[in-house]
């Protein structure tokens, strides 16, 4: 049963982001494969380069709120908590990281 409704809030998930996120996908590639933001372990983007401009960190602070957005739209959809749509939603997009991205599973930052 947990297993199915994972797979029922990744896949809702990903629509989700496929659909919200299109337009600003180039430009996240890019800032990810410059080595400057990277995916974390609570399911939203953080600063690889802490001294990145204030246009990245704008550009990051505005793609977290529509996650947590869209957590909390499906958490409340399917039941659970929006930490735990986060959760497996990290997994997974760290999970998928190319080679030279940058994650933080919990113990800092790692290049793929």
């Amino acid at each position: 049963m947990l297993a199915k409704t994972a797979q029922s809030l990744l896949s809702a998930l990903a629509l989700g982001l496929m659909l919200s996120f299109s337009a600003v996908a180039a430009d996240l590639a890019q800032l990810k494969a410059a080595g400057t933001v990277g995916e974390r372990s609570n399911g939203l983007l953080g600063l690889v380069k802490p001294d990145a401009p204030v246009e990245v960190k704008a550009f990051v602070d505005n793609i977290n709120a529509q996650r947590q957005a869209e957590y909390q739209r499906i958490a409340a959809k399917n039941g659970v908590s929006p930490e735990e749509v986060a959760r497996l939603t990290a997994q997974k997009v760290i999970n998928q990281a190319a080679p030279g991205q940058f994650v933080d599973t919990g113990s800092g930052w790692q290049q793929r």
